[in-house]
């Protein structure tokens, strides 16, 4: 055990001082990979602090840029063990500081994704992966939890410089991606249990088995959550025996290298773990390619009918945004009205409204409403515009900028909305000045009053068209929240189901339980009561029901998301 250790801090060195990480070559600590598996037994311990430490600079041995002039990182494409340079690289910037260089992207071409695809289907058709058992991979990923927990401050300030959060949108990412090594892991063998069926007929014996690997496997992850959803999704493939590619998403290329390269460090053969860069035009074989077995993709709906498209019957798993709202009863007093204010509001504007699961608007009755808007105005100007890289730990209030869309956008959605007769409740929209605003896109929060389902403006989207959308029923990745008056809790319920195709996460507010019983009736998707519509800390299952536009492969509890990347048995056994 000590000497495999000290010959993966041997081959930590090897890789930086070798610039296996920019030139590209074979990875030294992958190649270790036929040892490591050889001295394993149930006996096996854990990586020990001191190897994680000896694994140091295979993982971090590049500075993450910090501020103008910083060298960038190299993410490049890792096929069988190998670093490839496929000859051109572009540099992607940080969304918070325009100046900053973060990182130069392999920008991978069909023959690129084509080798990718031949090594890890050679893999597949060998049929050597057969011969390794559930326990191994279960050690795998027991490793890479403990080198994440071990590199906990290397990782928070790595996603944040890419994805500008606070510190406890940080710790959210951080700890769903290793919750979910742990959750997923520790209850991977009771997950993945065949039924065996009681003995129907004499002599013959039947079975069930949802679990065996589906084949080669594309992992396609968002920018939003950079650690937790690349997690799971990575976690449960590598636990289910299918081979791997991973594409992360450009903007996040760093800790698409680093996640990868934990897998590696931990043990994982690298015949089965692959991962390639680059953008979605360029690689579109990645999906489309009759060899793989099954695409999960995060992301937006439109890549993901793209996809579907070219796969026909063969299954793509797709985990999407919602155009998520919240219902508020009558009866509460303007304490308790305010505490709700707050929860929305944070459900609103956290992370700057780049969750899956914002909040996009409340439905109240019209005397709700009244009482209501002028809390959230309040509440809405206790939020800071600024660099949630800069912020102190403490500090939760804060709007970040703008990572999907530009700043203008906002400006344009509010004058389509001015122009349609819509209130402008809080008003708001692009920052003109200053020397953040100068190099990012920066909007103050928004909020637009009393639509309607049928509210239709025309908006210049990102400067690239000019697009008709429903304000109630479009997702915003912006901070801009928007009210409607509802007459009952039925009309809400009408809305949510005939109206609004999107249906990730709904929250109801009330202390009548018939609308409470009324709504678990009917709701689907997730559906949170007495709370906002962002997901918890704590490990929950979460998508949306499967039926709308939203995300449909509802991760979360160990045998739906290990089964997303598997083939179904069943069996019969005579007795002659």
């Amino acid at each position: 055990m000590f000497v495999v250790e000290s010959k993966l801090a041997e081959a930590a060195k090897q890789f930086i001082s070798n610039n296996i990480d920019i030139e590209g070559g074979k990875d030294p600590v992958a190649a270790l990979y036929g040892e490591r598996r050889a001295a394993y037994s149930l006996f096996t311990r854990q990586l020990s602090d001191k190897a994680c430490e000896g694994l140091r600079s295979y993982l971090f041995g590049r500075p993450i840029p910090h501020k103008p002039g910083d060298a960038p990182i190299y993410a490049l494409n890792l096929v069988n063990g190998e670093w490839l340079n496929p000859g051109e690289l572009v540099t992607m910037y940080s969304p918070a500081d325009r100046r900053i260089a973060l990182h130069k992207l392999a920008r991978s071409k069909a023959p690129d994704v084509a080798h990718c695809i031949d090594q890890a289907h050679a893999f597949w058709t060998s049929f050597e992966w057969a011969n390794e058992g559930l326990a191994y991979r279960k050690h795998v990923i027991k490793n890479f939890s403990r080198i994440l927990n071990y590199f906990y401050d290397e990782c928070l300030d790595e996603l944040r410089q890419q994805t500008p959060k606070t510190r406890l949108e940080a710790d959210k990412d951080f700890w769903e991606a290793k919750r979910a090594a742990d959750h997923l892991e520790g209850n991977a063998e009771k997950a993945m249990t065949g039924d065996v069926i009681p003995t129907m007929i004499p002599g013959q014996e039947f079975w069930k088995d949802a679990y065996l690997p589906a084949g080669v496997c594309t992992v396609i992850t968002p920018m939003n959550f950079v650690y937790g959803i690349s997690g799971i999704q990575i976690v449960g493939c590598y636990l289910s025996g299918s081979p791997m590619i991973f594409k992360g998403h450009p903007f996040c290329a760093i800790t698409n290298t680093t996640l990868i390269k934990m897998l590696i460090a931990a043990g994982a053969d690298p015949r089965a773990v692959h991962k390639i860069e680059g953008f979605g035009g360029d690689i579109s074989t990645l999906t489309s390619d009759p060899r793989i077995a099954v695409v999960s993709v995060t992301g937006s709906a439109e890549t993901a009918r793209a996809i579907q498209n070219s796969r026909g019957l063969r299954p793509t798993r797709f985990e999407g945004g919602g155009c998520n709202w919240s219902y508020i009863d009558d009866g509460y007093n303007d304490d308790e009205l305010n505490k709700i204010a707050v929860r929305l509001s944070y459900s609103k504007l956290g992370l700057g409204s780049h969750k899956c699961t914002s909040l996009h608007g409340i439905a109240a009755s019209k005397a709700m409403l009244d009482r209501l808007e002028p809390m959230l105005k309040r509440e809405f100007a206790n939020y800071k515009v600024t660099d949630p890289r800069l912020t102190a730990d403490q500090e939760t209030k804060v709007v970040g900028p703008l990572m999907v869309h530009k700043a203008s956008t906002v400006d344009s959605i509010r004058e389509s909305a001015i122009k349609a007769g819509v209130s402008i409740v809080l008003d708001g929209g692009k920052v003109a000045n200053g020397d953040y605003a100068e190099h990012a896109e920066v909007v103050r929060p928004m909020i637009l009053g009393r639509v309607t389902p049928e509210t239709t403006i025309s908006v210049n989207w990102d400067g690239k068209e000019a697009r008709a959308i429903r304000l109630a029923t479009t997702e915003f990745f912006m901070p801009i929240l928007v009210t409607m008056e509802l007459d009952s809790f039925d009309a809400f319920v009408h809305f949510c189901i005939v109206t609004n195709p999107n249906d990730l996460a709904v929250s109801v507010w009330t202390r009548d339980d018939l609308k409470i019983n009324r709504a678990r009736r009917t709701l689907a998707g997730m559906l949170k009561e007495n709370d906002g519509t962002d997901s918890a800390l704590e490990w929950e299952e979460f998508g949306a029901s499967g039926i709308g536009d939203s995300g449909n492969s509802g991760v979360g509890d160990a045998e739906t998301t290990i089964a997303m990347f598997c083939r179904r048995q069943k069996g019969r056994h005579c007795i002659f």
